[in-house]
């Protein structure tokens, strides 16, 4: 109402520079390499915020991959508008499988994904 963003909409974006990331390391989201489905759960989420955005605020968001496990990734990011940070950010992912009980099984990230990762440290 006061044309402040939603706190909760800073992950939307966050989420979004990870997705544009992995595409440029060209990583299916949906799919690995041979096909299979795949997904990645977020098991932990940070973020600090230094300064408002408002509405129609343009945004520059930096992403690096922080840290990469053996089936997690790490990425940071940096919010910024107009040259000032506005937040930083931090979210563990994990390289999952459905199983047939509906659980997730963490896998390995294919050795060709994980050095595609690697460029972007």
């Amino acid at each position: 109402m006061e044309g402040i963003v939603h706190f909760a909409r800073y992950l939307v974006y966050v989420e979004t520079a990870e997705h544009q990331l992995l595409a440029a390391a060209g990583v299916d989201l949906l799919q690995d390499p041979d096909g299979e489905p795949w997904t990645w759960p977020r098991v932990r989420v940070e973020c600090e915020y230094l300064a408002p955005l408002r509405m129609g605020d343009e945004i520059d968001i930096e992403v690096r991959v922080a840290q990469r496990g053996t089936s997690s990734v790490t990425y940071a990011h940096t919010l910024a508008c107009a040259g000032r940070k506005v937040a930083r950010a931090q979210v563990t992912t994990v390289c999952c499988r459905h199983q047939r009980d509906g659980s997730l099984r963490p896998v390995p990230l294919p050795s060709a994904i994980a050095e595609a990762l690697d460029a972007y440290r």
